[in-house]
């Protein structure tokens, strides 16, 4: 008599489902069931898992800008996320409230510069939020490294777009031409863009404009631009003085400089230095450069002030009623130093009498521009 045998359980298994093929099929569609449902338990596991942002992917800038000419335009670049403006937190308003953008381009500015990117940026911020300029023709006199270089622009939170600012290399040269900031305005700015533009302005980036009675810089332009005798308009300077500081100021210009020499001609007014006017030209009427705070104009078209006055390298009486350029010539001495070591792109030294007139004048407290934000 045969011995029964003794079957595991895997045995017994397997041998059920040969026994019987249907019962097999039920088993492995079960176990594939099974399967199906750990395997997708096991993925959402996986997503339940928090983001973390130092793993995720970021852009970068490139590690190198081209070493001789920059020239960044509206044609070159598409849009993107830089454009946009600036990301600004929760404590920091703008002051006094910003005017429309120029996204039309109505008015450039072109300004000669060299070795001062802190100053630079103080000078983009100041124009591009509170007069909305969205043009700016920086003319780059030699610097060591390239202002080009300069990886971001503006007064953080404030930004100010790299497309807004277009950037010729100008190496310094012996023997060039002079007066060479004249070729600046006229060959380099006027020559190259002028087109683009109604007006332009030409300024250095010690100028800083203010606005006055609640009218915009594009608006004051737009009011004399249908005048057919008026080939650019002329703001008389603001000088301000070191307020006796030897050395840089923690903060940026306007709010480190807040007294001013003063206008009257019966006071100590550094022999009449607000007098001088710096410009902003209509384009396409631009026939040359008679100073730098002079353009000469076709057609028989003149300059004038604020009150329809014509006027050159001066204007007087001296008036800031619409619009006023504070002009910070001599900063703190040490500063002051670094502008005479610098130079002009007209090969002009500030000289060390140029100091003492400024500090020798009479003078006030002059806070307008000290409380803007940015």
């Amino acid at each position: 008599m045969a011995r029964p045998q003794c079957l595991s359980n895997t045995d017994s298994w397997l041998h059920s489902i040969a026994s019987n093929p249907r019962r097999g099929r039920k088993y492995l569609g079960f176990c594939a069931c099974l399967a199906f449902v750990l395997l997708s338990l096991t993925w959402l596991r996986g997503n339940d898992q928090p983001f973390d942002k130092q793993t995720s992917t970021s852009l970068s800038f490139p590690a190198e800008v081209p070493a001789k000419e920059t020239l960044i335009s509206p044609s070159d670049l598409e849009p993107s996320l830089e454009d946009a403006g600036p990301i600004l937190n929760n404590l920091t308003v703008a002051f006094p409230p910003l005017p429309p953008a120029d996204d039309q381009e109505y008015v450039s500015l072109c300004l000669a510069i060299k070795d001062q990117p802190g100053d630079l940026d103080e000078f983009l911020a100041h124009y591009y939020y509170h007069h909305g300029i969205r043009r700016f023709y920086v003319m780059d006199d030699g610097s060591d490294p390239p202002l080009s270089y300069t990886p971001n622009f503006g007064i953080p939170p404030f930004a100010v777009p790299r497309s807004a600012v277009t950037f010729t290399y100008i190496p310094r040269v012996p023997d060039r031409p002079q007066p060479f900031q004249h070729i600046i305005y006229a060959d380099y700015c006027i020559k190259n863009f002028g087109e683009r533009h109604t007006w332009m302005g030409f300024l250095d980036a010690d100028e800083f404009l203010e606005m006055r009675r609640e009218i915009t810089l594009v608006n004051w332009l737009h009011q004399w631009e249908q005048n057919d005798t008026v080939g650019a308009l002329s703001v008389n300077w603001i000088t301000h003085n070191s307020g006796g500081q030897q050395v840089r100021p923690k903060s940026n210009t306007r709010k480190g400089f807040g007294r001013c020499v003063v206008d009257r001609p019966d006071g100590k007014n550094a022999d009449g230095e607000n007098a001088h006017v710096k410009s902003f030209a209509k384009t396409d009427l631009f026939d040359g450069v008679n100073s730098v705070h002079n353009m000469r104009t076709s057609y028989g078209t003149v300059s004038i002030g604020e009150k329809g006055d014509e006027c050159e390298i001066k204007r007087f009486p001296i008036t800031h009623d619409t619009w006023a350029l504070h002009h910070y010539s001599v900063k703190s001495r040490e500063q002051f130093l670094d502008k005479q070591q610098r130079g002009s792109p007209n090969n002009h030294h500030a000289a060390g009498e140029f100091w003492e007139k400024i500090e020798a004048a009479d003078d006030y407290e002059c806070p307008e521009l000290a409380a803007y934000v940015p």
